[in-house]
């Protein structure tokens, strides 16, 4: 069996891996447009300061370890067409020909595409996006002429570029429509958020820009009338979903603009099958399609891909399942299954309980629905924030209650029961 995975992201990985795991004796191979090796995408950030780092990369995934698993990786190469009833592809090779490749199994893990305003100055020089590691690196070469800089966003890459470039003495200032992570946060967590960032960080919110400025480099955005003064734009607005290859291939596109599959990720042809950013999957509480762009969530999604895709009925549990987590302005910053908002969205009535903790300066968001099944939640704390986030994560996928499972009490409580059981009371 060959199996052809197009996409070298956490989704095509896992999907490898696991094809190959399940099926020792299926030859795998994974096709990519990017030159450098698989990288983590939270910390990537970390380039602006040092474009030419290999922290970021993922040994486990690099070219050398996949090919002691039997995994080839052919980098720098594009897939420009194919026919799906005769189980070939169209390959751009390096040197501009394109060659035919066969494949028994298809799995596409093909990204998103930077979603871009339609104003005026985008052509000028100096505006950037933030998908790939070499767009980082791209800043990042030419970051000693830059002193101030305009995100545009406010989502977990936009606030960790920003936290960067102030970290660097840029002078930043966000631009964002409504607040912080809206998406993501609750309004009162979103606020705290914005408490915790350093006060030289700019913000400007409940505005979208009017149009960038400049006649050749760019000299500022316009918002709200007024021009905000800057050498560099970063646009951070979000992914669309990248169909391009999908379309050319005939596949089916969803409502949402992702390619449309089914409870086992396979597309509209069979065999073929897509996960990650590229995708609208089923929403793990309503069924209802969905997009996720989430490293998380496109690894558990590859490695259900992979294992369907060589004839195995093995079942990862809760593939739209969301699980992000950064350290932002010294703040652990977790996001767990759906906010209110996303909730919402999808019709769903979800109510809202805070916690705090003042000895972790931690602040946790439950979401529940009104027979209080958890189905999300946020952290912010200033440590130890995953180990909360795990336990929430835990809860949401047992589908239980607060009432019959509650949250471990913070840390400091459960010391002072120790505390209480050993030497008596504490005034």
């Amino acid at each position: 069996m060959k199996v052809v995975v197009v996409g070298y992201g956490p989704g095509g990985v896992a999907a490898a891996y696991t094809a190959k795991m399940l099926a020792p004796n299926a030859e795998v191979r994974i096709l990519t447009e990017e030159t450098v090796e698989s990288h983590r995408r939270p910390g990537s950030a970390l380039a602006l300061e040092f474009p030419d780092t290999k922290d970021l990369f993922i040994s486990d995934w690099s070219s050398r370890s996949l090919a002691k698993k039997e995994i080839e990786v052919s980098k720098g190469v594009s897939v420009v067409g194919g026919d799906l009833k005769s189980g070939k592809l169209e390959v751009k090779e390096h040197d501009g020909s394109v060659t035919s490749l066969q494949f028994d199994r298809l799995i596409l893990a093909t990204g998103g595409k930077p979603v871009l305003p339609d104003i005026p100055g985008m052509k000028l020089s100096r505006i950037y996006t933030i998908k790939t590691l070499a767009d980082t690196r791209r800043i990042g070469r030419v970051l000693k002429s830059i002193d101030s800089v305009v995100i545009v966003g406010a989502g977990f890459s936009g606030l960790e570029t920003a936290e960067r470039l102030h970290q660097l003495g840029k002078k930043v200032h966000i631009v964002v429509r409504s607040r912080l992570m809206r998406r993501l946060l609750e309004e009162p967590m979103s606020e705290e958020l914005r408490r915790r960032m350093p006060n030289n960080i700019q913000l400007h919110i409940g505005s979208a820009p009017r149009a960038v400025t400049g006649t050749k480099s760019v000299t500022g955005i316009m918002v709200d009338g007024e021009e905000i003064k800057a050498d560099a734009v970063i646009f951070m607005t979000g992914v669309a979903p990248n169909v391009d290859l999908a379309r050319k291939l005939g596949l089916t596109i969803g409502s949402l603009g992702g390619v449309a599959v089914n409870s086992k990720l396979e597309t509209s042809a069979p065999g073929v099958y897509a996960v990650g950013d590229c995708v609208e999957m089923p929403d793990s509480l309503t069924s209802k399609p969905v997009l996720m762009p989430v490293g998380s969530a496109a690894a558990r999604a590859g490695r259900q891909a992979g294992a369907y895709a060589v004839g195995r009925d093995k079942e990862y549990p809760d593939l739209s399942l969301r699980f992000q987590y950064d350290r932002l302005f010294g703040t652990d910053v977790v996001c767990v299954g759906h906010s209110s908002v996303a909730a919402s969205d999808l019709g769903v009535e979800a109510r809202i309980q805070y916690l705090d903790d003042r000895s972790e300066y931690m602040k946790v968001a439950l979401i529940t629905k009104p027979d209080g099944r958890l189905v999300g939640g946020q952290v912010l704390a200033a440590r130890m924030g995953a180990v909360v986030g795990y336990q929430i994560m835990e809860r949401v996928q047992s589908g239980t209650t607060l009432e019959d499972k509650p949250l471990l009490k913070f840390r400091h409580e459960r010391s002072k029961d120790v505390l209480e059981r050993t030497f008596g009371p504490i005034r």
